[in-house]
């Protein structure tokens, strides 16, 4: 069986340019990679692929290329995710809100956004003429497709109390996921894409720079069994409409969704030996601490600026956060083990000590249920298939049976049950080697150049990436015997990184051309002055501000005079 990869796509905003030269050159390579290799358990194939905000636009459209349309992501410089990121976008079409589009809002053009998607996700199907499916070498035959979104309005949950009555709760982190098989015709259709379109547009509605959107969605999408039944709750009907923005606000780092997809496809964590995880980002992770922040300065707006910020990262940072304490849980789980089959082995303990857990404690720990004790026994039989067989051999099957009860309960015990290690992979760059970083990752929407760059460094850093896994003996090989940067493969047009302009590294916004700067700031005080005058305020007050208070702080923010 081929090596799985799993791949989770942050927010980006302008930077979804540099995780589009990521996802490219990660693509190419493996298709180079799978091209070459006889031994089928040492190919690999991409199986999940999720992505928050600018991610999930990314992630839509490469989940429907890689299954269906292998041929649009061939050329490095006329791609699918370098035209839908660097190519297709425009400074004045973004900028110029289109005709129907509500100023009140969102500053930036919403529409030209669903242009782009259209462009990429349903034109495929705009032709009366079939479109004959193609499968990419680098993609697995069906793809979990996930997308992060905040719900506006929350959907709700009931909790029964144990002392009686209930407890009801609202949840507004939200998700959209899609199993996509290129084997099923009614998976490339447009009524199946254009669904997923409007979800990964919403999935990327920055707020305030894009309008919100709605989304249809059926009560049978939340499968949790605490969701507040219908009628009532958040489903008075079996389907109804949601109000969603940008996905990022609550799951800017989608890799517990990745996980949860990942166990869809392996319950039994049977072959999490051969699973790894890639995760895309702009940004490395670095410290958001505030050491300056105390009482003395937690004024009206100081307090709200750090309330801000805390539950912000804390949010962005979650995944990390659980990935990485679970799999500290993990490894002592799998040194415990092993440090048991060793001492039975080595004859250091009796293992008819335990003999007694499968009649007394397992019974206790699973609340009297045998299907699941006996479920979860043969799980554990296959996660460490080579540890019980060698155990096995060496000192019988009811010995070995034995050791894994005993794992069972530390792992019960642990509420270790449904989880294993993650092999999480990252390719990331610094702000300063990045054109858009800047204005909150805006600014690589003024001007292809910038994004242009961007996604070349996205290429640069994957490259580095794949080459760091060669050199690295302490790392298992994605790619065991033919890296990328072998004679044959450099020759090949894919492989040409167009050189990378320094210049750029690090832009400041007063390095951008001042025209595009005062066009900027002339949006925003039309923005500001739509904000005012959608809270009520004068006419006369509003001209006010925006004389002596607006566009004096815009000038001094953009640098202009």
């Amino acid at each position: 069986m081929a090596k799985k990869l799993a791949i989770a796509i942050s927010g980006a905003v302008s930077l979804g340019s540099y995780e589009g030269g990521v996802l490219y050159e990660i693509i190419r390579t493996i298709k180079h990679h799978n091209g070459i290799e006889q031994d089928k358990a040492k190919k690999i194939e991409i199986d999940v692929l999720v992505g928050a905000s600018a991610g999930g636009m990314t992630a839509s459209i490469a989940a429907q290329k890689l299954l269906f349309e292998a041929s649009s992501l061939e050329e490095p410089y006329n791609n699918s995710l370098y035209r839908a990121w660097v190519k297709d976008v425009s400074f004045d079409s973004l900028f110029d809100l289109q005709a129907g589009e509500n100023p009140t809002h969102s500053i930036l053009s919403s529409n030209h956004v669903e242009d782009i998607s259209k462009k990429h996700l349903t034109e495929r199907y705009a032709s009366q003429i079939s479109t004959k499916p193609e499968k990419h070498p680098a993609a697995a035959d069906a793809i979990q497709l996930g997308l992060a979104l905040s719900n506006l309005n929350g959907v709700d949950y009931v909790r029964k109390l144990r002392t009686g009555g209930d407890f009801s709760y609202t949840r507004y982190q939200d998700n959209m996921v899609k199993r996509f098989d290129s084997r099923d015709l009614a998976d490339d259709s447009k009524e199946a894409w254009d669904h997923i379109r409007n979800a990964a547009v919403s999935c990327g509605a920055f707020p305030f720079a894009f309008r919100a959107k709605d989304l249809i969605r059926s009560h049978v999408e939340y499968t949790s069994a605490y969701l507040s039944p219908v009628p009532g709750g958040s489903f008075p009907a079996p389907t109804r409409s949601f109000t969603y923005t940008d996905g990022g606000t609550f799951e800017n780092e989608p890799l517990g969704m990745a996980k949860k997809l990942v166990d869809i496809l392996d319950p039994t964590h049977s072959q999490h030996d051969e699973r790894f995880y890639l995760f895309v980002s702009p940004g490395r992770r670095a410290s958001t601490s505030n050491s300056q922040f105390n009482a003395k300065q937690a004024s009206f707006s100081g307090t709200a600026k750090a309330i801000f910020s805390s539950v912000f990262n804390q949010a962005r940072f979650h995944d990390w956060i659980t990935a990485e304490q679970l799999n500290e849980k993990i490894h002592i789980l799998d040194d415990r083990a092993e440090g048991l089959r060793t001492a039975i082995i080595d004859g250091k303990i009796d293992s008819t000590q335990f003999r007694n857990l499968s009649s007394s404690l397992l019974p206790f720990l699973f609340e009297y249920d045998q299907t699941a004790q006996t479920a979860a026994q043969s799980r554990l039989r296959l996660q460490y298939k080579k540890e019980y067989d060698d155990l096995s051999q060496k000192a019988g099957m009811p010995v070995a049976d034995i050791w894994i009860d005993v794992i069972l309960v530390f792992e019960k015990a642990a509420n270790l049950g449904d989880k294993d290690e993650m092999q999480v992979f990252g390719i990331t760059a610094t702000e300063g080697e990045l054109a858009s970083a800047k204005l909150g990752a805006f600014l690589g929407f003024f001007d292809q150049t910038y994004r242009d760059h961007d996604y070349d460094i996205g290429r640069t850093k994957a490259r580095e990436f794949v080459h760091a896994i060669h050199m690295n003996d302490n790392v298992e090989l994605w790619f065991p015997h033919h890296p990328v940067n072998n004679a044959t493969a450099l020759s090949e047009p894919w492989m040409q990184i167009r050189p990378i302009n320094k210049k750029l590294n690090g832009l400041e916004l007063q390095d951008v051309p001042e025209a595009l700067r005062k066009k900027f700031r002339d949006r925003l005080a039309v923005s500001a002055d739509n904000f005012l005058s959608d809270m009520g305020i004068s006419n006369i007050v509003r001209i006010g501000l925006k004389s002596f208070f607006i566009k004096r702080q815009l000038n001094k923010w953009l640098g202009l005079q």
